[in-house]
């Protein structure tokens, strides 16, 4: 349940951002990292075995985030996000 919440509040973050601050999302790269994030922090409120977990799951969103990590963004970019 966790991970689901640093996902969704990773996700309402960035929504913030680009409504509020009018940041530009380029890349999908950056809601995973921000979750990744949120998990490594809350995981220390955790019991000891549900933290070990939390852990476990952050690090593996930090690897998997450099695969959707777009090399290069096109000329046109509108800060359009697509996911594969």
């Amino acid at each position: 349940m966790v991970g689901l919440a640093a996902v969704c509040w990773a996700i309402w973050k960035a929504r913030n951002s680009v409504c509020f601050d009018k940041k530009i999302i380029r890349s999908p790269t950056e809601i995973i990292c921000s979750a990744s994030l949120f998990l490594i922090y809350w995981a220390e409120l955790q019991k000891e075995e549900d933290r070990m977990k939390l852990e476990e799951g952050a690090e593996a969103l930090k690897v998997a985030a450099p695969h959707y990590h777009p090399q290069e963004a096109p000329a046109d970019d509108t800060g359009t996000v697509l996911l594969q």
